[in-house]
Parts: C-alpha cells; sequence; structure tokens
C-alpha cells in the first residue's frame, strides 16, 4: 500500500435518524490500492456510511475525508474523481443503454478509456432501452456508469447484486485490476464469500457500530473451523476437548465432530497418535466468524426514518 495519505478517512463519522441511529462514532482509515470491504447485515449502517461519504446525507456529528476534500462540504469536487454504485440504481427508463452513457459522460471532463472495455467484458448491450433490461443488466449499467471513466475511488453498495455466477467473477477480477493500478475501493456487502475473495480488509458493523476491523488474512487464521475424524478403534474424547484451541467435540462411535478456532498442528498432532479411517477438514469461511456478532438471524431492526441497506 502506498505510503500517501489514506483516501478515504472518517473520524467518529456518526448519523441519526431523529433519536433512531443510522452509524455512530465510525473511525476508519482506508488506504491506495485497497479493497475494503464494510460487511454487516440489514439495517447495520452499511448504506448510511456510503450516503455520507457521497455527500448524499450529512453528518449528525464526525467527519468524513474523501481524497482529502471534506465528504459533505466538497461533494460537488468529490464526485468528479469517485465512481459510485448505488443499493438501488435508478436509471432514465426511456433512454437507450449507449444514450444513457453519452449523457452521463457529458458531465466528466476527458476521456472515458475503460468504457468500451467494459461493456465488451460485462456483455451488456447498450443498443437496448432501459425499461427492458433485466436487474442484471441494469446492474451492468451501473457498474459501467461508476467505472468507465477509471476513477481514482470506488464507492460500491452491494455491487454485484443480479450477475449471474460468470459476470461476478469477471466482476471480481475487474476490481483487482482497479486495485492494482493503486485505486481505492470502497465495498458494502453482506455476501460473505465475495468479501473474502476481493476484499484486503474487512470492517464488520452491528446496528450501527464497527465490531472488528481486520485483514482478510488474519480472518483466515482466527475463524472457526470444522474436522470429521473416524478412528478405526475407539478414542477418548477428552483428549481432544482439553486442548486449548477446540471449542467443542460431538461423539458418534469412533467418529468426532471437532470445532475449532486457530492453529490446527496441535490437534492434527493429538489425531495422528491414533489409526484414521478417514478425516475431511471444511475449508474456513466468513460465515461462522460473522455469526459470532450476529447469532443465528443475522439481521437487526432498520430504525424507522433511517436510511436502508436494501438485501436482495
Amino acid at each position: 500500500m502506498s505510503k500517501e495519505a489514506p483516501n478515504i478517512i472518517c473520524t467518529d463519522l456518526t448519523r441519526y435518524y431523529g433519536r433512531n441511529r443510522g452509524i455512530e462514532g465510525l473511525n476508519l482509515s482506508i488506504g491506495h490500492g485497497e479493497i475494503f470491504g464494510f460487511l454487516g447485515p440489514n439495517g447495520a449502517g452499511k448504506t448510511t456510511t456510503i450516503r455520507m461519504l457521497m455527500g448524499m446525507v450529512k453528518p449528525s456529528s464526525g467527519r468524513a475525508t474523501v481524497l482529502g476534500l471534506d465528504a459533505w462540504g466538497d461533494s460537488t469536487k468529490i464526485k468528479s474523481h469517485v465512481g459510485n454504485v448505488p443499493g438501488e440504481p435508478r436509471l432514465y427508463e426511456n433512454l437507450h443503454v449507449d444514450d444513457l452513457l453519452n449523457y452521463v459522460d457529458s458531465y466528466h471532463p476527458g476521456a472515458d478509456p475503460l468504457r468500451q472495455e467494459l461493456i465488451e467484458r460485462l456483455s451488456l448491450d447498450v443498443n437496448k432501452k432501459v425499461s427492458s433490461l433485466s436487474k442484471g443488466n441494469r446492474q451492468k449499467v451501473a457498474i459501467v456508469l461508476a467505472m468507465m471513466h477509471d476513477p481514482e475511488i470506488l464507492i460500491l453498495d452491494e455491487p454485484s447484486t443480479g450477475l449471474d455466477p460468470l459476470m461476478q467473477q469477471e466482476f471480481y477480477t475487474i476490481l483487482g485490476e482497479f486495485r492494482d493500478r493503486g485505486r481505492t475501493v470502497f465495498l458494502s456487502s453482506h455476501i460473505l464469500s465475495e468479501v473474502e475473495r476481493v476484499c484486503d480488509r474487512v470492517g464488520i458493523v452491528k446496528e450501527g457500530r464497527l465490531v472488528d476491523l481486520r485483514a482478510i488474512e488474519e480472518l483466515r487464521q482466527n475463524k472457526i473451523r470444522h474436522m470429521d475424524v473416524i478412528f478405526r478403534n475407539h478414542v477418548d474424547a477428552t483428549e481432544f476437548e482439553i486442548l486449548p484451541q477446540v471449542i467443542s467435540v460431538q461423539v458418534t462411535n469412533n467418529h468426532l465432530h471437532i470445532t475449532l478456532r486457530g492453529e490446527v498442528d496441535t490437534l492434527v498432532k493429538q489425531i495422528a497418535r491414533h489409526e484414521i479411517e478417514d478425516l475431511t477438514f471444511t475449508q474456513p469461511n466468513l460465515e461462522d466468524f460473522f455469526m459470532s456478532f450476529y447469532g443465528s438471524s443475522g439481521q437487526t431492526e432498520n430504525a424507522p426514518g433511517a436510511e436502508k441497506d436494501v438485501l436482495p
């Protein structure tokens, strides 16, 4: 990452809607060449944060800066350097896609170097009328509009919504290329696999507050994992339960289902002391780590009057 000043800084950023919170006391610093994942369920405060970064909502207190400019006071200047995909893109229905791209392009000085490349890579038919497009194709239009000028910063709210799996993979590749050119990407998502695949760091928000901030690699090393072991003979589960990284052991005859957090070396060495019939080690993902903050529902309530994070 560049040693230059961060591209996005949030300092005690807070927004209330009357007595109801949107986001509270948010402190973040996001640098050049970084894809930052902002992860949380419906109503956690993700969209409120994005709207403050885009100068659409004024903070109740605190401050956000983008490229060193005040997100509220300098929002017009900021928008010329930022590409944004909103959570619910609203497009001009009566225009053809190509005409819409031309219209938006007229507000941007200079070239749109990525326009044709993005159209081709996302398989977007620019000759169709916007009103005839499926949800996925509307999302492609929003992505092209945000990225075609090769902006310094991308601020994306659930950007892969509606894309089919092949287009999602291509989109993730494009995001990686943006990062490789030193661009900054702020990616709001509730899709765990998406964040794990493309992001360098992740901030987890719950009920309007940032509850965890880590590098993706650190998450992988500390997430909950699951191991299923079938032994040839009976074993005493206690010898595994007492290991510090083991959370629980479920026993069915000679079959042990072991849940653990952190390093696996000690556990594997203990298992190797016995004859093994079969062993399955589930690849870690963010799900269990994420659910440790949210419980089984993964949902929080939307405050009346607050901006909603819409889930597909």
